[in-house]
């Protein structure tokens, strides 16, 4: 199969957030994969339209293409302006374009976002590809990701008219499943309301540059080296409320730290989450708290992985480690998917039920409900258990990243089928 013309929207692949670019780069390498000769125009919040220079992607034509909300209306990138070129059938735009002449827009909303938990903004920005797809008469697919919470009823009806327009809707775990029932409703075609799992998991880890790799290489292979995520969105009192944590993140993390330095093991803090300036949510905003606090010896135990690193590199060096924790959920699945043993140390329902589709849900604790020395000693006893947790792994991650795999090529195979299906009506007519 090939030639597939696809828009990607909601895995912006340069904008820091490595989760999200690693659901933007598994789409892109499973399509590059299973449909040479594609091309993909993925939606970023760049500027312009700018095409992928990484030589990545050899069988598959990616370009980026700049979208936005904003007020700057008369921006080629506003959705404003793409919704008005829409009317004139997507002539003197260059987004508009491209979604008119798309087998599909496949849409993953950075795999959580699609929800009016964070305001109506957010929401309408969300859900802005989304609309745009339904107004040009393209399929709409939204690809493995969570549903909700919607708790008003603007975002309610919305999210139930997208969902009830699509072609197909994939859920990543089976709790957002059953909320993609309940939003398509009683009398929904369930043939094309499917459960998925998360796409990260189809992400090819790529060895980064000497002066990183030989230096994790050299620590695996000597020590056993213990692999840490500390999130940015959970450092400050600012995080603590919004998410109503049962304690100081940071004070948690660093005692973890140095829980598994007192063991003997190596610490790698990996960030995933890049922020300019290195400040607000930015990962290595909270690891330096967290190394601050550290006493100079415990710090000659400890490493940091350039944050500067993309996600399929990240899941290498994460790929080394003997355990791993964290609370930026792909920071786990990039352990989980490479079969290391993991912990999630949560805000949110969801890594719950990615880490169920690995048969790994012990391995969760909500900061929510626990923190300080009872977090601590639920990961330690996690880092202890590593062993039991890497033969269970090994017998249920490959199924897990065939599946990942499979449901992309499944995708692929469905629009190829109705954009034959369309042309063949168009023949006869």
């Amino acid at each position: 199969m090939g030639g597939i013309r696809l828009c990607l929207a909601g895995a912006s692949i340069g904008n820091g957030n490595r989760g999200v670019e690693a659901l933007g780069r598994s789409v892109l390498d499973v399509i590059d994969a299973v449909a040479p000769g594609g091309q993909v125009t993925a939606f970023d919040d760049g500027w312009g339209v700018r095409p992928d220079t990484s030589g990545r992607y050899p069988s598959t034509t990616v370009e980026f293409a700049g979208v936005r909300t904003s007020r700057r209306w008369h921006r080629p990138e506003s959705w404003a302006q793409i919704r008005v070129a829409q009317a004139f059938g997507g002539r003197g735009n260059a987004v508009a374009a491209r979604i008119a002449r798309a087998d599909a827009v496949a849409d993953i909303s950075g795999g959580d976002s699609f929800t009016d938990l964070y305001g109506p903004v957010r929401l309408h920005s969300v859900a802005a590809p989304k609309l745009a797809a339904v107004r040009a008469g393209r399929p709409l697919v939204l690809l493995p990701q969570t549903y909700g919470p919607f708790d008003t009823p603007e975002g309610q009806v919305l999210a139930q008219r997208l969902i009830r327009s699509a072609s197909l809707a994939y859920a990543r775990d089976p709790h957002s499943y059953q909320r993609l029932l309940e939003l398509a409703g009683p009398g929904a075609d369930t043939t094309r309301l499917r459960d998925g799992v998360d796409v990260a998991f189809a992400l090819r880890p790529r060895r980064p540059a000497p002066h990183v790799a030989d230096v994790v290489d050299a620590w695996a292979a000597d020590e056993v080296v213990a692999g840490v995520n500390v999130s940015g969105l959970l450092r400050d009192a600012a995080g603590r409320e919004r998410f109503g944590l049962a304690g100081d993140y940071i004070a948690t993390m660093t005692e973890l730290v140095r829980a598994l330095i007192a063991t003997g093991a190596r610490v790698l803090l990996v960030p995933h989450v890049q922020v300019p300036g290195g400040q607000g949510e930015s990962d290595i905003a909270a690891i330096e708290q967290v190394l601050g606090e550290l006493t100079p010896a415990e710090r000659e135990r400890a490493a940091v992985v350039p944050p500067e690193l993309d996600a399929a590199e990240l899941k290498w060096c994460i790929a080394r480690c003997d355990w791993f924790a964290g609370s930026r959920m792909h920071a786990t699945i990039g352990a989980l998917s490479s079969q290391v043993p993991a912990f999630g140390y949560a805000y949110s329902l969801k890594t719950l039920g990615v880490f169920e589709t690995c048969g790994m849900g012990a391995q969760v604790a909500d900061a929510r409900e626990l923190a300080g020395p009872a977090a601590v000693e639920a990961m330690a006893a996690s880092f202890h258990a590593r062993a039991t947790s890497r033969d269970l792994l090994a017998e249920t991650v490959p199924g897990v990243v065939d599946r990942a795999r499979g449901q992309l090529a499944d995708i692929v195979h469905d629009v190829l089928g109705w954009r034959h299906d369309a042309d063949r009506r168009g023949a006869i007519a």
